[in-house]
């Protein structure tokens, strides 16, 4: 006779793999609401309806669940979702061009991600073990992009410091249009005012790099 015991304590591996999803999508949730320092298994597992003890045995511990749901959609940008249709010609193209392709793809997809825009938020202001799991996500997206660029920038021009600066500025508007409509008289709210941003980074970057 089988020990009941044993078999009880077996979970399905659906069930598992939904338990699973159900712990990333809370932990992106909560992230957002409370932040990194307030963030813990408890708040996590009950937004989850599950027990603590799960984040442990799947993801081994809140680190890692965090990293799990750094790498979803949900949270950031695939490099296949910022190259669009483009990924054949993406490679040829100039590169004044190519990098304001990338941001402008940038600033509307975490403009479509209002946890992440929060979170962002957070990160502003907090810095520990859980940001970092979320920082090299980040970057592997943009290098995956980037690594497609064969034609080099002008010479003299620092790429790094100009991908920094685009960056921070893309996502100081992005953050700051979660709770202020205007922003020096650009409409943050409405597609005209986006657009004259997408306009102006047309325009830096065909300054810098052309």
């Amino acid at each position: 006779m089988p020990d009941l015991t044993l078999v009880s304590n077996v979970v399905p591996i659906r069930n598992k793999e939904v338990t699973k999803e159900r712990l990333i999508k809370a932990v992106g949730k909560v992230m957002a609401e409370v932040g990194f320092q307030q963030l813990g298994v408890n708040l996590v597992a009950r937004e989850a309806g599950v027990d603590k003890k799960l984040i442990y045995r799947y993801f081994n511990g809140l680190e890692g669940l965090v990293a799990a749901y750094g790498k979803t959609i949900e949270y950031w940008p695939s490099a296949e979702e910022l190259l669009g249709p483009d990924k054949e010609s993406i490679a040829q193209m100039a590169p004044h061009v190519l990098m304001s392709l990338f941001f402008k793809r940038y600033m509307r997809a975490i403009l479509n991600r209002p946890y992440t825009l929060e979170i962002l938020a957070w990160e502003a202001i907090e810095r520990n073990e859980l940001t970092k799991a979320l920082e090299g996500v980040r970057a592997k997206s943009a290098l995956e992009f980037f690594e497609l660029m064969e034609n080099d920038p002008p010479e003299g021009v620092d790429l790094t410091a100009l991908v920094i600066i685009m960056a921070g500025a893309v996502n100081f508007l992005a953050v700051r249009s979660r709770i202020h409509s205007t922003l020096g008289g650009v409409d943050l709210q409405s597609e005209e005012g986006w657009a004259r941003i997408e306009k102006t980074i047309d325009q830096l970057m065909e300054g810098v790099l052309s």
